[in-house]
């Protein structure tokens, strides 16, 4: 898996599963959010953003995408 770091009072860090296509957002409060059906592209664009949480909350607004969790 590999990691990106978030500058996020909320958001620690993303973790990508490329063998899942599974995105994990990891909060500060321990709680991890799985997002399915994760392109590799997804994954470069949220690494090459200058403002990855910008990026990250766009992308998690898909609900299909990233459906929330209990």
């Amino acid at each position: 898996m590999k990691l990106i770091p978030i500058g996020s009072k909320q958001i620690a860090f993303v973790r990508y599963d490329d063998q899942a296509s599974q995105m994990h957002i990891q909060y500060h409060t321990g709680h991890t959010h799985t997002c399915c059906d994760v392109l590799p592209e997804h994954y470069q664009r949220l690494l090459q953003s200058p403002n990855p949480y910008d990026l990250l909350m766009q992308m998690t607004s898909d609900k299909a995408w990233c459906p929330p969790q209990a």
